[in-house]
């Protein structure tokens, strides 16, 4: 980092965004996910990114948002801290909700469901179809609308481009959950991208579009458990890390890296 500059969990905390280690409030913590941002992202700070985010966090008709209180108050926590972050950057982000205080001469932000491909379109269509260079989902958690994202935007990433996936949890078909975040007519997205991993296969059901675009540009992948002193696992395609020295299926982060 520059002199005088804030890491990426100094500047989550201050914002109160979840990926940091405070979170909005002592009632609501952070997931830790900075630091594992910061590995991947952080020589790239200085450039002129394009960088998409699925869920800002706000509060309106479509959906409660619990986040959006607290040190971020108003929500779009993350969003705030990316432009901190990446001062050369211009922001993409979409939500169910709208969100037009946050835009400014970096952020634009869209209502879009991100499982809608029509939605998708038209959020593409808007942002002048160039590819970005990242792309960060942190939407409704659904594992259903997770591969949905990921299939329908894969292809407007760069070559080289980071995709990420947060909060994977055991909340598809057969894991019994249920609430706002699960969905019983998709396997979870762990599930099936680890799947992907072992046998170059997404396994059915899932809600992928265009499986084959997908598995044909995946350059590799990786799987972190963000948890203070435990082990990141990276299980890369063609290697995959078999000495495990945590409980497998607490991974909560994915990186993939395209083609």
């Amino acid at each position: 980092m520059g002199m005088g500059q804030r890491s990426l969990t100094e500047i989550a905390d201050s914002f109160g965004t979840d990926k940091g280690t405070k979170g909005p409030s002592f009632i609501y913590g952070g997931h830790n996910y900075t630091d594992i941002y910061e590995a991947y992202l952080g020589r790239m700070r200085s450039a002129p990114l394009r960088i998409l985010e699925i869920g800002i966090g706000v509060k309106g008709p479509a959906s409660r948002e619990y986040i959006a209180h607290g040190r971020n108050r108003g929500g779009g926590g993350s969003l705030k801290m990316w432009y901190e972050y990446f001062p050369h950057a211009t922001l993409f982000a979409i939500d169910v909700n709208a969100a037009p205080h946050l835009d400014n001469d970096r952020v634009r932000t869209f209502v879009a469901d991100q499982s809608s491909r029509d939605d998708i379109t038209r959020l593409l269509d808007a942002a002048g179809n160039e590819p970005f260079d990242v792309i960060i989902d942190d939407g409704s958690h659904r594992p259903d609308h997770q591969q949905a994202s990921l299939g329908l935007l894969f292809p407007a990433l760069k070559s080289g481009g980071l995709y990420f996936i947060e909060d994977l949890e055991a909340n598809g078909a057969g894991d019994g959950a249920f609430g706002r975040h699960a969905n019983d007519s998709v396997l979870n997205t762990r599930h099936v991208l680890k799947h992907f991993l072992e046998t170059g296969a997404f396994p059915t059901p899932h809600a992928i579009h265009d499986p084959d675009y997908l598995a044909a540009h995946i350059a590799q992948m990786a799987f972190h458990v963000p948890r203070a002193g435990s082990d990141v696992l990276s299980l890369f395609k063609k290697a995959r890390n078999r000495n495990l020295k945590y409980r497998v299926g607490t991974e909560r982060l994915c990186a993939i890296t395209k083609e």
